[in-house]
């Protein structure tokens, strides 16, 4: 770490408490910034983690869009089957309803 104690200040403490005394408070003061920088690191990655914890519980993996697609594939099928059980129902109706068809039907049951 650079120093945090600059030599300005250094010389000022010196001057004001002594050369002994300003060296010993420049050096506390070094070392209670150190502590503090440290515990800004860990509280920083703490809170990295816990929002990174939190993002990945909140956004959708993968894994989960891979669900998902599964589930409406099997619905699209599902809505498929019922879409051409309707296109032979409607075919069949108009058919019979066709008067020529329910003429040739009606032969067709007399004989």
């Amino acid at each position: 770490m650079a120093r945090a104690i600059t030599i300005d200040i250094l010389q000022l403490l010196e001057d004001k408490l002594g050369k002994e005394e300003g060296r010993k408070i420049a050096q506390a003061i070094e070392i209670g910034l150190e502590v503090i920088e440290k515990k800004a690191d860990s509280v920083a990655l703490q809170k990295k983690l816990e929002l990174k914890d939190e993002l990945t519980r909140e956004l959708a993996t993968k894994a989960d869009l891979q669900v998902v697609k599964t589930e409406l594939e099997g619905k699209i099928a599902k809505l498929d089957q019922k879409f051409n059980f309707m296109i032979i129902l409607i075919i069949i109706a108009l058919t019979l309803m066709n008067p020529v068809a329910a003429e040739i039907i009606k032969r067709f049951l007399r004989m």
